[in-house]
């Protein structure tokens, strides 16, 4: 198989159904395992040698190491190479636990973070026992200097804005030896930046969390602020269909009607050149 991104979870951190929630996505979730969602990871994995790496560690993450072995046909299901972090929001690296003695025990493997990303797991437990127990090896990260994986691949962390109460965020920016891809679950806003995120890649993965401000009554929205798909999708259209960028959506709350591929608002975006992305879709580099 060619070198190839492969999607392992599209939802927002609590996935689809959402722990203690009754909506009425949640609720069909609970019944029809076609409505289901994981926390939003990418899969990456060297055609040539079988190398296998995660983009995020997210509380679905057994069965996400489990689909990623199988994509390849591995026989070895723990097999793993490494993991490269986006930030450190719950739902985004806690599944490193799994990594730890008491479940896969694994031995040194690699963590890609950034600077306050590593200081933050350093100095908070369980992290740090995971780290002192050499389950967890640490690689430096900085902003725009790729990291290379295997021989062909490399992943460059972009900075973006985001409530960085722990760490930085940042995004990832992937090629291959004939595309190159963009990994983008959170951000706060666009501004008026969004050409530039996506310039030079074939298939943009871009932040879908919400529709619009409709599926949160009674919050403050300024305590969520991501953009918000109906306020932008003309804009993802126009990428797509006069730019060539495929646009595909993730990260999606378990509040986002377009959850529903039956939905008008799927509809829309559909409608519009674009796509809500799926679990298990690839993408060879």
């Amino acid at each position: 198989m060619p070198d190839t991104a492969v999607v392992l979870g599209t939802a927002q951190d609590g996935g689809v159904p959402q722990a203690g929630c009754g909506c009425v996505m949640c609720e069909k979730a609970q019944g029809t395992a076609g409505f289901v969602r994981r926390p939003s990871c990418l899969g990456l994995i060297d055609g040539v040698t079988g190398s296998r790496w995660m983009i995020d560690a997210t509380p679905q993450f057994p069965s996400q190491l489990s689909e990623l072995s199988r994509v390849d046909g591995a026989a070895d299901s723990g097999s793993l190479d490494g993991i490269l972090l986006t930030h450190a929001h719950v739902g985004h690296y806690t599944g490193l636990l799994h990594l730890g003695q008491e479940v896969m025990c694994g031995h040194e493997v690699p963590v890609w973070a950034m600077p306050r990303m590593a200081e933050f797991l350093e100095a908070n437990e369980p992290w740090a026992s995971l780290l002192a127990r050499r389950h967890l090896l640490l690689k430096d990260m900085s902003a725009g200097t790729p990291v290379t994986l295997g021989e062909r691949i490399t992943v460059r962390p972009l900075p973006v804005p985001h409530r960085d109460e722990f760490s930085e965020t940042v995004a990832f920016e992937i090629a291959g030896a004939s595309r190159r891809v963009l990994w983008l679950p959170d951000i706060d806003a666009w501004e008026g930046r969004l050409s530039e995120w996506v310039a030079g890649v074939d298939v943009a993965w871009l932040d879908g969390t919400f529709y619009s401000d409709s599926e949160l009554p009674g919050r403050q929205l300024d305590q969520v602020p991501h953009p918000r798909i109906s306020d932008h999708l003309a804009e993802y259209g126009r990428l797509a269909n006069q730019v060539g960028v495929d646009v595909r959506l993730i990260h999606l709350n378990h509040s986002n009607p377009a959850c529903d591929p039956n939905s008008p608002e799927a509809r829309r975006i559909s409608d519009a050149g674009v796509r809500v992305a799926s679990e298990g879709e690839r993408v060879a580099l």
